[in-house]
């Protein structure tokens, strides 16, 4: 998902520049690795790309923006014989801009052992429905945003559908797609963001996106993984939030993204129990 009010610089690369761009940057299709190699690909989202963790970097092509710091995709590499061979994932990235991703890296894909990634939460424009039922919207306009995207719910799980059924036909390695955390935690009350009313509510299509992203794995080899246990009680306003959320400037690219602990307490002991060693070829 991308964040609040982002700046325009980190608006991501087009669809014509996305192929030459990989080329620029050295990416050439993959040779086949030792049978003791791990070949590991990540691909998606702001989720996938570390937003929150660490600083602002730039990813493998112009426009493509990733974090810094430690995340599930850093400690997955860091697993014994595991080998990142890419890092496609771009914060911003929408369900089309995650399968041309994909194309360009076609080479690393048919290498790869297992590839993880997160998609639909921009294709659904959840920062703007939170943008809009946050303190600074009104009722009226969080209304409209929520009814919108629940509307684009059906849409959405198509295009993921799409998008993972591609990635499965490019590589013969596990595939995990995972979801998103809910946000906002409603235990204290209303909070800094948003009432507690108006989080519960978009709590709940975060629940109905995680639904659709589960179901559009179907006819396919890849694997939902789920996160809303780990993230239980660590959104915005609880007593020990995992999501990033800078109040002095709402604009902070990393608002609403996973903090460092998020990324390594959350999403990689939920994705590394997913992860067998031993069947991926170590």
């Amino acid at each position: 998902m991308a964040g609040r009010n982002k700046p325009r610089t980190f608006a991501l690369f087009t669809a014509a520049c996305a192929a030459a761009a990989l080329a620029v940057a050295g990416w050439a299709p993959a040779a086949q690795a030792d049978a003791s190699t791990i070949n590991y690909v990540n691909l998606g989202d702001s989720y996938s790309a570390g937003f929150g963790s660490g600083s602002v970097m730039p990813g493998p092509v112009p426009g493509c923006f990733q974090g810094s710091g430690a995340t599930h995709v850093t400690a997955i590499d860091a697993l014994d014989g595991v080998v990142l061979t890419a890092n496609g994932a771009c914060a911003g990235a929408s369900t089309q801009q995650v399968a041309l991703m994909a194309s360009a890296l076609s080479g690393q894909l048919a290498h790869a052992d297992l590839v993880t990634l997160s998609l639909g939460g921009n294709d659904l424009d959840f920062a703007g429905t939170i943008a809009a039922c946050s303190t600074l919207g009104t009722a009226a306009a969080c209304d409209h945003a929520t009814a919108a995207g629940w509307a684009a719910l059906p849409e959405v799980q198509a295009r993921v559908h799409a998008v993972l059924a591609q990635i499965d036909a490019q590589t013969p390695g596990t595939i995990l797609v995972l979801g998103y955390p809910r946000l906002l935690a409603t235990s204290n009350g209303d909070q800094p963001l948003m009432t507690a009313a108006n989080a519960r509510t978009l709590n709940k299509l975060t629940d109905a996106l995680n639904r659709g992203i589960s179901k559009a794995t179907h006819g396919t080899s890849v694997t939902f993984v789920p996160v809303l246990g780990p993230f239980n009680n660590h959104g915005i306003n609880a007593d020990n939030s995992w999501i990033y959320f800078n109040q002095a400037n709402l604009a902070d690219p990393f608002n609403l993204h996973p903090t460092t602990a998020g990324y390594l307490n959350g999403y990689y002991p939920a994705v590394r129990n997913h992860i067998h060693l031993n069947q991926l070829g170590w």
